[in-house]
């Protein structure tokens, strides 16, 4: 199962100790750290740091060994109160010069061969280190505004924009010049992270988690200097549109990347602007969104497979030679298998160990393409923790207690019936007109019915979650570690479980008296049925 010990405020700690050892300008640690429980801890974590490590397997053996000793850490245990202003923005920008220096650290890993178990784990240990700062990150950034006064809090977030306001919740490269969209170049790489559950399942659906959902392939017209993007969506396919309509999602997160050649980056954009153009105008529809994420089929194109098959492209037309990206391609775990077939992906019992697809995420860790600036939305940061920590238990409980999700009846019902009406001009007119619904761009035609059940009760249940962590994030008083939620969701569902339990219980009993009919024993009643919040729908 993937390593959740290596999130939440948990990696405070080890960040902490990596900012004393890797960092020029020593970062002195406040006190609200400074507990017998932690000093010993650091000290040894500092000394272990300071020697760095000789090999990957040295690299993976402490990585693990520290996080583990790290998970039990509460989010009371770090009083966000004791950090100024300037501490709370010096240290989220120091983590993200962390995050700068152990990318390029990546480019010792041989990309070209197939990685031995040992650099299998280093690399992990790098990606779970760079999810964890980043998390550091936005609690430090969250605190940030919930301790100013109202009147300076912004009312409003443009990405890639500071704002006018501090930008702690902005980072930018230090050898890049980049202060807003008017300085993207063509060729750049969108990362971002949707607002949906499906968003958040698409995150975390590999073996390793991730924090992004979606990339977007950058296109800038030489003549005009307008900028548009090239991408995939689930609801309408491939599209090129003004970048102005990307910035119009308002993503809770949003990193841009950039390859240092330039002709090839520009190359790349064009190519896909102009066939996603062309292919628009001649067909009168758009290049259908690719569910079974194969990026060796370009009939149907996801995300990645933008950026993927415009590089690839673009360099054949050079070189000679076809860029693979990314370097480190993304893989399965097997006990997910009925949930990744639901969800359109092309694997089998037999095919899923083996089989390999390029997630969002990956473009963290390809040593071609530097990391130009980063923008978060602090009204949104969570949302995006909590629907995380929600999917990372989902898949979790795929995984050890063998739950599937199970659509209702009435769910299966409605969203067949909107399947079958999406087929039907005649039916489109009428429920457009009637309910005010556009199935064209709700249901494309080559979303199944059984991916329609499944992204409809992924809403349901992630809900129910949800409610549960506000919840008890506000009896805390304060934000909730990864460990709490996990914590919290875990016990929300042992709770639920006996209410399912005793709801199949009743209800079978019920049944057996109704068919009964006449009583030799004299009349029994019915039992009150009490359904559970969310375990009718995803059960073992």
């Amino acid at each position: 199962m993937k390593n959740q010990k290596l999130t939440g405020i948990a990696g405070a700690i080890i960040v902490s100790t990596l900012l004393v050892s890797c960092n020029q300008k020593s970062y002195r640690m406040p006190s609200s750290l400074k507990s017998s429980k932690f000093e010993s801890l650091m000290h040894e974590m500092h000394e272990q740091v300071s020697k760095g490590v000789k090999s990957p397997a040295e690299c993976a053996k402490k990585t693990q060994h520290y996080y583990n000793r790290l998970f039990s850490i509460k989010s009371t245990d770090i009083d966000f109160s004791e950090f100024s202003q300037y501490q709370m923005q010096d240290f989220v920008n120091a983590s993200f010069n962390i995050r700068l220096d152990l990318k390029e650290k990546l480019k010792d890993l041989n990309s070209t061969k197939e990685l031995d178990q040992d650099e299998k784990q280093c690399l992990k240990g790098v990606k779970d280190i760079f999810r964890a700062l980043r998390y550091l990150e936005d609690y430090f950034i969250e605190s940030y505004y919930a301790s100013r006064p109202k009147g300076k809090v912004p009312r409003q977030f443009n990405t890639l924009n500071f704002d006018g306001d501090s930008p702690i919740h902005f980072m930018v490269n230090p050898e890049y010049s980049f202060s807003g969209p008017r300085d993207l170049k063509s060729g750049d790489i969108i990362l971002s992270r949707g607002n949906a559950y499906s968003s958040a399942a698409i995150a975390r659906i590999g073996d390793d988690d991730h924090q992004f959902s979606h990339l977007t392939l950058v296109y800038k017209d030489k003549k005009t200097g307008e900028l548009f993007t090239s991408e995939a969506h689930i609801e309408v396919g491939n599209v090129v549109a003004p970048f102005q309509v990307h910035l119009d999602q308002a993503n809770s997160r949003t990193v841009v990347f950039r390859h240092k050649d330039a002709k090839l980056a520009h190359l790349a954009a064009k190519e896909m602007h102009e066939r996603f153009s062309k292919f628009t105008k001649k067909n009168d529809k758009n290049i259908p969104y690719d569910f079974a994420m194969d990026y060796n089929d370009d009939s149907q194109i996801f995300c990645s497979e933008v950026i993927y098959h415009g590089y690839k492209v673009a360099s054949e037309k050079l070189s000679g030679t076809a860029m693979d990206i990314p370097e480190f391609k993304t893989s399965f775990n097997p006990a997910l298998l009925s949930f990744l077939q639901d969800f359109g992906l092309q694997v089998t019992s037999e095919n899923i160990a083996k089989f390999k697809t390029f997630g969002p995420g990956e473009i963290q860790f390809d040593s071609r393409f530097d990391l130009v600036a980063e923008w978060r939305n602090p009204d949104k940061l969570k949302d995006t923790r909590y629907k995380d920590a929600i999917l990372s238990k989902i898949f979790e409980w795929m995984e050890k207690e063998r739950y599937e999700f199970d659509p209702s009846f009435g769910t299966k019902l409605g969203n067949d019936f909107a399947w079958l009406a999406r087929r039907s001009v005649i039916s489109r007119g009428i429920i457009k007109f009637v309910a005010g619904v556009n199935l064209e761009e709700k249901f494309p035609l080559n979303l199944g019915s059984k991916q329609i059940d499944l992204f409809v009760v992924l809403d349901q249940v992630g809900e129910k979650l949800y409610e549960r962590i506000a919840k008890a994030e506000k009896e805390a008083g304060g934000i909730l570690s990864f460990n709490e939620m996990f914590q919290e969701l875990e016990s929300y569902r042992k709770e639920d479980l006996d209410k399912y339990t005793k709801y199949i219980e009743d209800k079978k009993y019920n049944q057996k008296l109704q068919m009964q009919g006449g009583r030799r024993n004299g009349p029994r009643r019915r039992r009150s049925l009490s359904r559970p919040d969310f375990h009718h729908l995803f059960h073992n």
